[in-house]
Parts: structure tokens; sequence; C-alpha cells
């Protein structure tokens, strides 16, 4: 009788043991899968750029390098600067079995396929991988554009940035000759749409009291209030609206305020885009750069497996 219960528990325990590993097997991934990213890269001052992506935490294995549309491109280490111990895993975030982890890297400025006079842009949305284990595969990691050379006509003055916990960001500036603004753009519209909303503010009379703060001194009272106002509240027009085009005095001021979807998964790093042009005909480009990571949950990490590799999620969500 004892025999046979003794049996009866090796018997549950060995099917729980293969209950479990089949569990854990079916959260791992096949292998990494990259993020979205939607960044804009310009040279010559810019050269890195930084992938995020998921591994399964048994996976030790490092990307060695990336090659896309031919160019190879590599790790920038960064192991001196690292909290890291060294036998430690390096990862942004972690998740029920899997890390978020980040890879940074140089972009060799003389093999990438852009040439003096001819193509100002090089654009990409798929690379091919290889880690230290050998796996190679290919990934869409969104949408980078990667420019010749920033142009910047220098027809504004930036003095003040802020950002606010609300996933929105704001940059007042000022105008240094008389202008006609005629078009305030996104890049990657198409896939942005329903993830970036921008507001332009020309309150003169409100925005010049900013002033005091590039000066040193202390914030209008209404300042601190408005970081905290939900977006409809915002003061200012938003740019899919037609408050095309408009004039502005050498001095003037003017807003821009943006707001990004807190619920989104990707990655930006970019500029908005001022065009217009002088009193003098002369048109005119400015870039007011936007930089926003998400802070991801379970439930996104679930989705995104979901959506990149297919029908398999990760641990639910409570």
């Amino acid at each position: 009788m004892k025999e046979k219960i003794l049996w009866v528990g090796l018997i549950f325990v060995m099917i729980s043991w293969v209950g479990n590993y089949l569990y854990f097997q079916s959260k791992q991934l096949e292998h990494p899968i990259f993020l979205d990213h939607y960044y804009e890269v310009y040279l010559p001052d810019e050269t890195y750029l930084t992938f995020y992506y998921l591994s399964n935490k048994m996976d030790h294995s490092e990307v060695s390098y990336l090659l896309i549309d031919g160019v190879e491109v590599y790790p920038v280490s960064h192991d001196e600067f690292s909290i890291w111990p060294s036998n430690a895993p390096q990862f942004e975030q972690e998740f029920a079995h899997q890390y978020l982890k980040s890879i940074s890297l140089e972009l060799p400025q003389s093999v990438i396929p852009l040439e003096e006079g001819k193509e100002d842009i090089w654009s990409f949305e798929e690379v091919s991988v290889t880690f230290s284990n050998g796996q190679t595969f290919t990934s869409n990691i969104g949408k980078v554009n990667v420019y010749r050379k920033l142009l910047d006509d220098k027809a504004f003055e930036s003095r003040i940035s802020s950002g606010s916990n609300q996933h929105r960001s704001e940059e007042a500036m000022v105008v240094t000759r008389p202008i006609t603004v005629e078009a305030i753009t996104l890049p990657f519209s198409k896939d942005l749409s329903e993830d970036v909303f921008v507001k332009v503010n020309l309150d003169q009379e409100k925005l010049k009291e900013l002033n005091a703060i590039y000066q040193g001194g202390n914030a209008p009272d209404w300042f601190e209030d408005e970081q905290n106002l939900e977006w409809n509240e915002v003061e200012g027009m938003s740019i899919i609206e037609e408050v095309f085009p408009f004039q502005l005095n050498k001095n003037d001021w003017m807003q821009l305020s943006m707001q990004f979807n807190p619920h989104r998964k990707s990655f930006l790093e970019f500029g908005v885009t001022i065009l217009g042009k002088s009193d003098e005909e002369e048109p005119f480009i400015h870039k007011s750069f936007i930089i926003d990571h998400p802070y991801l949950t379970q439930q996104d990490i679930n989705e995104i497996i979901e959506d990149k590799q297919g029908g398999r999620a990760n641990e639910p969500s409570f």
C-alpha cells in the first residue's frame, strides 16, 4: 500500500514537472523581438542609435552586429559606465519571462549610402541581426531616417523646454527675424497619427512672461499648473487645423506643445518641422526635437509578443 502511494506521488510529481516545463517553454520567444522605433538622425554630429528588444531571461547571448542595407553596424560598449556587476544580466526592464534590453550602435559614416549632392536621406525599416550564439534573423524595427546634415536656418531661438509625467513636452522659442510660418509637420505621420499631437500657441502677452525663466528668475504663477492640464485644456491650435500661414515679427514668441499617447509601445526620437519663409521670400526650416520613450507594463509585453510573434502571449496581467 505504501509502495502504491509512493508511486502515485512520484507520478504526480513527474506530471507536475512536465506541466511546468511545458508551460515555461510555451512562454519562451523563438528569438529576440525588436520593438518599434521612429528615429531621425542627423549626420555628422549624430552617429549613435539605441534599439530596444525583448529576450528570454535564460538567453545570455548578445548582439554581435546588424546588417542594414548591406552596411555592417556594430554595438558600442558602455561597460566602463555600467552599474551592473560583470556577471549580472543588463536590462532596462524586467518582466515575467523576458528582459527588455537595449543595444547602442555607431553608424559608420564612411559607408552610409549618402553622397554629397545626391541622396540626402537614408531610410530603413528592417535589419538583419546576428547574435553571439550564431542566431541570425531579420526584424522590423519601426522606421529610421538618417539625414546627411541638419538643415536649420536659425529662424527661431529656443528659450524654454520642459516635459511632464503626463507624456507631454513643450518648447517656447523666439523669432529672430520677420517670418511667415507656412506649415508645422511631423515625420512618420501615417504611423503616429494616434500617438503624437501638436499644438501651437501664439499668445504673446502670456508667452513673454516665460522670459523670466530664461533669465534665471521665477516662473509665472500659471506655468507649473499648466504642466498638469488635460490635453484638451492646453492652450493653442492643433497643427492639423487650418491655422497656416501666420506671420510673426522679430522677437515674437511661439510655443509648441507635444502630447504623446501614454499607451503606445514605440520609442520616439525625431524633430517637429517648422517650415516657412522670411519677408525677403527666403525659405527656412527649423526643428523642435522630441525624445519620448514608453515605460512598458506586462500587458504591453503580452501584446507586443502577440503582435510580433503571433499567438504566443506571456503572463496574464491582473
